[in-house]
């Protein structure tokens, strides 16, 4: 357990704010967690992806060598550990994340879920399947964990956790139409 204060702060691209940056915009960068992370953009720039140069940056100041990211719109624990020994960057927080959450649902997780919430996660999954480019490589696949995040699936920011050293909360949101 950690203290009140947290040991690091969080590099700017990373951080949840409560104040938008841009109206609709609580996080410097707009990314769709289904979607790559090259695919993340600054929302002041929205013409161009995060340089190579945004992602190599600390994730942290001082940079530390593990970071842990939770999230509380996961329907069932899973953990998230970036790790570097040269300090973790901010494309190795935003890779653990869309690697976490492009996986497959193990049966395990899908079976602590009620019939509502599967309910819902296979209309989420359909809809997906019915967009995706090859519709048979997506249902074969089946269920991602990112489908059971439901219409949550924008990067909205971490925040220091206040409880955990090294961690973080990730914060997702709804995309604004």
């Amino acid at each position: 357990m950690g203290s009140t204060i947290p040991d690091f702060a969080l590099h700017p691209l990373l951080c949840y704010t409560q104040h938008d940056i841009i109206p609709g915009h609580c996080s410097h960068i707009l990314w769709d967690l289904r979607e790559a992370p090259e695919s993340a953009r600054r929302v002041l720039k929205l013409d161009e992806p995060l340089s190579p140069f945004d992602l190599s940056q600390p994730a942290t100041s001082p940079p530390v060598l593990v970071l842990h990211v939770t999230c509380g719109m996961f329907p069932v624990e899973w953990p998230i550990e970036v790790r570097r020994l040269q300090g973790v960057t901010v494309g190795d927080v935003l890779h653990a994340i869309h690697d976490v959450v492009s996986k497959q649902i193990r049966r395990d997780e899908w079976e602590l879920l009620c019939l509502k919430q599967q309910d819902r996660i296979g209309v989420v999954f359909d809809n997906r399947c019915r967009m995706s480019v090859d519709r048979e490589e997506c249902r074969a696949r089946g269920v991602l964990r990112v489908d059971c995040l439901l219409h949550h699936t924008w990067f909205a920011g971490l925040s220091a956790s206040l409880v955990d050293d090294c961690s973080c909360i990730l914060t997702l949101r709804r995309p604004k139409l």
